[in-house]
């Protein structure tokens, strides 16, 4: 029996799988956009284009988008509801995070906070909606509490939980080497705390963009809730969907933004 020849090269070529394939950039820019394509030409072959009250294919969908673009009606529309959506994210991330932390830290806060957590979280925000309209009317005031209610014990929630778990043995040796409680809290717990508010700050990003939509849709206003409703009044179908398609993009790009500020104060977390 002959015997096995070593390779020559001295060593084995590696094989191409699949996880060798997205573990480079290149790799996954390739594989997400196979699945993307998949995706579109699976919707292209459900939609049904003889009726147009059926569920439209991915072209009439495209065409009905491009119609709402070239008259304006959809950047006005995505222009004023995405002011109720940059307040009441605003007030979410300026008034959620300090109230988190002096939940965690304070314990008179967290007797306080904790039952109005726990309420908003339990109940379904869409049915406090006629209680904010009888308290602040159809305003653009009243939107914004929307979404911000949407939001707000999402962040709570998580940086208070973060805060907490912020190693004390670090604010210890701080507190020992004379550091004032403002230092303690910029130096260590924040920065430490960081991967559990961003957290809070994501999902609270994808509930406020839910809040945005049920606001326009449930207070009057003039925005993507209103466009959608008269869309669906005259049973257009396809162009519903098209605004619907775009605000899933938005939040998308929204939450890849997130995404970016995270791993910015990533580095700071880890300094």
């Amino acid at each position: 029996m002959r015997a096995t020849e070593p390779n020559k090269g001295g060593a084995h070529k590696p094989r191409l799988t699949l996880d060798s394939l997205v573990d480079t950039s290149a790799g996954r820019i390739v594989v997400r956009i196979g699945m993307l394509m998949a995706f579109l030409g699976a919707w292209q072959m459900a939609g049904n284009d003889t009726i147009g009250l059926l569920f439209p294919t991915f072209g009439r969908t495209l065409a009905a988008f491009w119609s709402l673009v070239s008259d304006g009606t959809l950047q006005l529309a995505l222009l004023i509801t995405n002011q109720t959506l940059v307040a009441g994210f605003a007030l979410i991330v300026l008034i959620g995070v300090p109230i988190g932390v002096f939940t965690a830290r304070v314990r008179l806060v967290d007797l306080i906070v904790s039952p109005y957590l726990n309420f908003l979280v339990a109940i379904p925000i869409i049915a406090l909606i006629p209680v904010i309209q009888a308290l602040l009317g159809l305003t653009f005031a009243a939107r914004v509490a929307v979404v911000t209610l949407f939001g707000i014990p999402y962040v709570i929630i998580n940086t208070a939980v973060a805060v907490r778990r912020v190693d004390p043995v670090l604010t210890e040796m701080a507190t020992s080497f004379g550091a004032s409680r403002w230092l303690i809290m910029r130096d260590i717990i924040l920065p430490a705390a960081v991967p559990g508010i961003m957290a809070g700050i994501r999902i609270a990003l994808g509930q406020a963009l839910i809040g945005m939509v049920v606001a326009e849709l449930t207070i009057v206003g003039a925005g993507v809730g209103s466009l959608i409703a008269d869309l669906q009044g005259r049973f257009r179908v396809a162009p519903v969907l098209a605004v619907a398609v775009t605000i899933v993009l938005e939040g998308v790009l929204l939450m890849s933004i997130v995404e970016w500020i995270e791993r910015r104060l990533g580095r700071w977390s880890q300094s």
